[in-house]
């Protein structure tokens, strides 16, 4: 059942509920030795995220089961041993993540507008924040975090995962070791991917509008979280490659729907067919399983090999980092040793317009197959 939209009152957004929480002493299956059993916990605004949570059809209790209980909370109080930020839930639904003082505190002053934002724009690529905590051990120290949908939760396997900023300084990957949880950067990106014309008309729409409310939300440093998947191949197909080897993929039939010789001959069906197939593109949703067609960026043109049956999963994470006296003065740094156009520390304004540049280098058009697909 779809969530209504709702308007909040001044106190919605300044309202907190404190709990104490109690485990058994011998703790759980996964942590038998846990000798931390109570914590204090402090849900902000919580109508508000509750209701967020509703927009995608998260029951409160189930967020509980998945958020609330000992694992999460021992996680969070061992950070001091492990140094551990960021982590899944054990259902891989959401991402924890803490944070500082500073980011809670830009979360609650962003939170009215961008309640507004996501229930305006059902397509927004904006992170989804399901809510906001602090927990604190007895006889520990505060911390704060933030429970997050998971982007890249997906049973697909995903090949590449890239945090993409659109700065240059410093974007690249310098691990020695590359395994299948190292997420790369921008330098590291050599892919350009092309999209239905519709489809990347409805995502860079999107993207412009989440720029614009972070932008008046004095917000930079945020990027885009990109997941990618290529499709099997079939035995014998010669139509594309594989992303690591010379492996071949299947043709990109999704962009065939149906036989289109039959009614190229009815003026009338072929643009029932161009309708339906808008349609089609319209109501999917963006940055979930996402078609493309990828090319390296050294063979874009019109003899380019590519990579078929690509499907991407990307949303707008790190979106807490207002630009203030200590990025001014990042920025006032970096700009003497490097070009400050390049850096990754400059004003909301610019780092909007410098991120969507380059995502339109990174998402282009597909033309030419999509013409081909009507004649």
């Amino acid at each position: 059942m779809e969530t209504p939209i709702r308007e909040f009152s001044d106190q919605d957004f300044k309202a907190s509920k404190r709990i104490c929480i109690r485990f058994p002493k011998n703790g759980s299956k996964r942590f038998p030795a846990a000798n931390i059993t109570e914590f204090g916990w402090k849900d902000y605004c919580p109508a508000v995220f509750r209701h967020i949570q509703g927009l995608d059809n998260i029951e409160s209790a189930n967020y509980v089961l998945s958020v609330c209980g000992i694992e999460t909370l021992v996680e969070l109080s061992s950070l001091g041993k492990s140094g551990k930020l960021l982590y899944l839930s054990h259902d891989d639904r959401f991402v924890v993540k803490t944070i500082r003082k500073t980011e809670k505190k830009a979360l609650l002053a962003m939170l009215p507008k961008y309640v507004d934002h996501i229930q305006t724009f059902g397509s927004t690529l904006l992170t989804k924040f399901y809510g906001l905590h602090v927990v604190r051990p007895v006889g520990g120290a505060k911390i704060y975090f933030v429970v997050m949908g998971n982007i890249l939760q997906t049973d697909l396997y995903l090949h590449r995962r890239f945090d993409l900023k659109g700065s240059s300084q410093g974007r690249s990957m310098n691990k020695v070791t590359i395994d299948e949880a190292t997420t790369f950067k921008d330098h590291d990106l050599n892919l350009t991917f092309f999209l239905n014309p519709l489809t990347r008309h409805r995502l860079f729409t999107q993207i412009k509008k989440d720029c614009r409310f972070l932008e008046e939300a004095g917000i930079m440093g945020y990027s885009l979280l990109l997941g990618i998947h290529i499709e099997a191949p079939i035995r014998g197909s010669t139509n594309g490659r594989s992303l690591t080897s010379g492996n071949s993929f299947p043709p990109d039939s999704s962009w065939r729907q149906g036989s289109t010789e039959l009614i190229l001959d009815d003026t009338i069906g072929f643009f029932a067919l161009r309708i339906k197939s808008a349609k089609l593109l319209s109501d999917a949703k963006l940055g979930y399983k996402t078609q493309a067609r990828a090319v390296p960026k050294n063979e874009v043109g019109s003899t380019a090999q590519s990579f078929n049956n690509v499907r991407l999963f990307f949303g707008i994470i790190d979106m807490l980092q207002g630009y203030n006296v200590v990025k001014r003065l990042e920025h006032a740094y970096k700009a003497l040793q490097f070009d400050s156009r390049k850096i990754t520390s400059v004003n909301p304004k610019v780092y909007s317009s410098r991120f969507q540049e380059y995502l339109n280098t990174v998402f282009e058009a597909d033309e030419m197959k999509f013409r081909g697909s009507f004649n």
